[in-house]
């Protein structure tokens, strides 16, 4: 069974990317505009293994879905990937302390972002690049 990952961005562009990207790696999509769609989608699939997230701290839902993720048990949160085109020092202090358990600039190619998802483990990868869902996240 493929794990779904959330895409939150207001860029059409940017999510078809992403779910091309994760698509190829062996992951199924949801995808969201918005933190405050994003919330919607995370509220009807509660089954999503990690959150590919627009960094937007003005964003009030933004944060709201960071706040809902932190406080589900351990076990059972998605993890979240906080997504910007720079990489300042300050914005990724920001988006660590409001939540998020990692930080990556865009645009993300395929490989950075497999690294990204094994380091974080939520997948291995089999010698052709495609998950193989890990077993401590699951």
């Amino acid at each position: 069974m493929n794990r779904k990952i959330l895409l939150v961005d207001e860029w059409r562009a940017v999510r078809l990317l992403g779910r091309r990207v994760l698509a190829s790696l062996g992951f199924q999509t949801r995808e969201a505009r918005s933190g405050l769609e994003a919330l919607e989608v995370f509220v009807l699939e509660p089954d999503i293994a990690a959150v590919l997230l627009d960094w937007k701290p003005e964003d009030e839902h933004c944060l709201e879905l960071l706040k809902r993720v932190q406080a589900l048990p351990r076990r059972a949160r998605p993890l979240v990937i906080a997504c910007a085109e720079s990489l300042e020092k300050a914005q990724i202090v920001a988006a660590l302390q409001a939540g998020a358990d990692e930080f990556l600039q865009k645009p993300y190619g395929r490989e950075t972002l497999r690294e990204k998802l094994k380091q974080l483990g939520i997948a291995e990868f089999d010698h052709s690049g495609r998950a193989e869902i890990a077993s401590s996240t699951c």
